[in-house]
């Protein structure tokens, strides 16, 4: 139907079909607003931690041009990362989340209210202010969990409950990293999703070292392993056997040559 009269009559049909095809909703959409195509590289950018390449973009960016509400919040939820990570100018980068956040208060934002939640927790814990940081991300999941069984991307939400367990293995809060690591992977198991489960994983293992549950957390570093080689994410993959488990692996090659030629008895 679709090929035939060049539409399709369904947001959510057309989403999966462009996830599948590993291509941009912007990229098929026709008459798209100004910045749409732009904004979708830009998001893909920080989505990556490419601050830099994700600066270049914004700076290309016309604001007095953006015709909707929806592209002006996203555009200052951009631009405090940009100030957070790239201009290291903490000041500017609460500045611009609080006005995303008191200014453009619309249902369809409500994610870039998670990650502008997010970057006022990362920018007061720069100002090494824990408690007001925690609180910030703590709302950051509350959005989250709203909106994590709605239609919205899984791939977005994961990579931002990603960055929020990053932040509370840093605050040394393990249970909380814990927790969520267990949610979202519920959650994508639920969605027979791979998508960063391996680390997913590779976060669980480390709360688990820093807990003192050596054994269970091995365990999860070679969930991490195995799944990070059917993902093709070689660096994690090699991370974890030539590095973190490197000795476990040798010692498990060296019973398996003792073995290796053996007879076995008949029966």
């Amino acid at each position: 139907m679709i090929e035939n009269r060049d539409n399709c009559p369904s947001f959510e049909i057309l989403n999966q079909i462009c996830q599948r095809l590993e291509i941009k909703l912007t990229d098929v959409s026709h008459n798209p607003r100004y910045g749409d195509k732009l904004f979708s590289y830009i998001e893909e950018d920080m989505r990556r931690h490419l601050y830099i390449q994700a600066q270049q973009r914004i700076g290309k960016v016309n604001f007095d041009k953006l015709d909707n509400r929806f592209a002006e919040g996203k555009y200052y939820c951009y631009k405090g990362f940009v100030k957070l990570y790239i201009d290291d100018d903490l000041d500017e980068a609460i500045y611009h989340f609080n006005w995303m956040l008191t200014q453009y208060k619309c249902d369809s934002l409500r994610f870039y209210h998670a990650w502008s939640n997010l970057g006022l927790g990362l920018a007061y814990q720069k100002f090494e202010k824990p408690k007001r940081a925690l609180r910030y991300i703590e709302q950051s999941i509350q959005i989250l969990d709203q909106i994590k069984h709605d239609n919205h991307d899984i791939c977005a939400v994961t990579d931002l409950y990603i960055g929020i367990i990053a932040t509370f293995l840093e605050l040394n809060h393990f249970d909380r990293a814990r927790q969520l690591c267990t949610a979202i992977l519920n959650r994508l198991t639920a969605d027979d999703c791979l998508y960063k489960v391996d680390v997913l994983e590779e976060l669980e293992s480390r709360c688990l070292y820093a807990q003192g549950k050596i054994v269970e957390a091995t365990m999860k570093q070679f969930t991490a392993m195995f799944v990070a080689e059917l993902r093709g994410n070689q660096t994690l993959c090699n991370k974890i056997k030539d590095k973190s488990q490197a000795h476990i692996i040798q010692l498990v090659k060296q019973e398996l040559n003792k073995i290796d030629g053996r007879q076995t008895l008949s029966i």
